[in-house]
Parts: C-alpha cells; sequence; structure tokens
C-alpha cells in the first residue's frame, strides 16, 4: 500500500503549537455556541475528478458512524475548501484528526490513490469566530447556514499594529446596519489562529446564490445612503489596516460534504 504523505496527515496536529488569538465572549446567536472555531482546508492546484471522488467515498465511508461532519466549496475547478465545526475549539483537533487517521488505515490502494491525488496541496488553518464582528439574525443557527451554499469569502491579512482598528472598524459598520433596520443579512468573521500568517480576520458572506447576493447587497446599499459617507470611512479604516485582501467566491458542494445528522 502506498505511504500516506505525512505533511498532509500531520498539518493540523497542532495542539502543542503556539499562541492562538483568543476566541470572543460568545454570542446569543445559536450558531456561535454551536461553532466557536472551525479548521479550514484549502486544495489548491487539485485533480477534481480525483478530489471529488475522494471525498464522495469518503462520505459513503463517514455515513452512519457519527464522525465530525464536514463542508465542502468549491471555488473553481482548481481550488477547494473543506471546513469543519470545531465544537470545542482547539480542543476538538485531536479527537477528529486521530478518528481520520484510523479510516485511512482501511483504505485499499485505489482509495490511497485518491487521497494522494485529492489532497496533494492541503493547507489547513484554525479560525476562532468573532461574535462581536459578525451579523447573524436572531436565532441563526448551523442548520440555518447549510441553506446558504454561497459563500463571498474576504481573507483580511492584518498590519502587526493594525488588528484592533480593524476590529474596531468592522463592529461599528455592523452597528450601523443595524441601527438602519438592515435585517437578513448573514456575515460571520473570524479571527486567524494557527495555520494563518499574523493577524488575519476572514469575513464571510452567506446568501442562497451569487444572484441573490447581488441582490441583496444593491437593498442594502441604498439604505446606507443614509449614512453612506461613514460607511466609507469605516470601510478605509479596514482597508488601510490590511497589507494584503484575498477574496473567494465559494459554493457548497452538497455531494462532497458530510452531515452526521444527515441535514
Amino acid at each position: 500500500m502506498r505511504q500516506l504523505r505525512r505533511s498532509a496527515l500531520l498539518g493540523v496536529m497542532l495542539a502543542t503549537a503556539g499562541p492562538v488569538v483568543a476566541q470572543e465572549e460568545a454570542a446569543p446567536a445559536p450558531f456561535f455556541e454551536q461553532v466557536p472555531a472551525v479548521m479550514y482546508e484549502t486544495y489548491q492546484g487539485v485533480n477534481q475528478p480525483a478530489f471529488d471522488d475522494y471525498f464522495r467515498m469518503l462520505v459513503a465511508k463517514y455515513t452512519a458512524t457519527g464522525g465530525a461532519g464536514w463542508a465542502v466549496y468549491r471555488e473553481n475547478p482548481k481550488v477547494s475548501y473543506r471546513i469543519t465545526v470545531l465544537p470545542e475549539g482547539l480542543a476538538s483537533v485531536p479527537e477528529i484528526q486521530q478518528a481520520r487517521v484510523r479510516s485511512f488505515q482501511e483504505f485499499d490502494d485505489d482509495q490511497m490513490a485518491l487521497w494522494n491525488a485529492g489532497w496533494e496541496t492541503r493547507h489547513a488553518a484554525i479560525y476562532n469566530a468573532a461574535p462581536r464582528l459578525s451579523y447573524v439574525p436572531d436565532g441563526f443557527t448551523l442548520e440555518d447556514i447549510r441553506q446558504l451554499p454561497y459563500h463571498r469569502t474576504s481573507v483580511y491579512h492584518l498590519k502587526w499594529d493594525q488588528g484592533a482598528a480593524f476590529r474596531d472598524a468592522l463592529a461599528a459598520r455592523a452597528q450601523l446596519d443595524r441601527d438602519h433596520g438592515i435585517e437578513g443579512f448573514v456575515l460571520t468573521a473570524w479571527n486567524g489562529g494557527f495555520g494563518t500568517v499574523g493577524q488575519t480576520v476572514m469575513i464571510r458572506v452567506s446568501a442562497e446564490s451569487l444572484v441573490a447576493d447581488r441582490a441583496a447587497l444593491a437593498q442594502r446599499m441604498e439604505i446606507r445612503q443614509a449614512y453612506l459617507d461613514e460607511f466609507r470611512r469605516l470601510t478605509r479604516i479596514m482597508n488601510d489596516a490590511s497589507w494584503h485582501i484575498d477574496r473567494h467566491d465559494q459554493r457548497r458542494q452538497n455531494e462532497l460534504s458530510y452531515t452526521p445528522d444527515g441535514g
């Protein structure tokens, strides 16, 4: 049997690594109680047919086992992502990884070949929820986010001394929206931890589709005309606090994702 690539297998066995960005205080939204942190895996330059075959095989393998679920998102034919909920934060990582390692031992040669083809460029990171910086409806849950397959994702790489300025500006923007009655807007924010470079904040705006996201954004911008100058000022602070910003449009691939409860 072919050997597992150790760098991929051990990429997030991080329990003894350096310091992590502290989690913010829990917010009332059930979503953040269910998802205090996530393991965020990026796959670049993938062989898409093999990658898809691998995850279909994993879904079949894990179904009815009760193991930790995941969601696979696609940006384009060469770039995909897997997000795994960490219900106990960083403490969840060893147990999840150990369970996955045990399943690897049962792979036959063909399955091992799929693993190597699908995971060749994997990079893993941990992100902690930032409820204070997020905007989600009251009562919003993990099941609700599963009904929103499109995610407009921005990753802000912050200048070393600008983290507080960025976070304060993002929180102030969210409060402006709330004060002016913007509802039904789903924006989740995440502080980068292990596997990210320096201070990093990921923002995910979730919607039913790209078309729905654009329509909702146009509606929000109409409302924001009443405070547009302040909104733009805060946005400039966020941009100026960053030395680099990545943008990704991601779509959930249901057939490659595994939900323990079948949802």
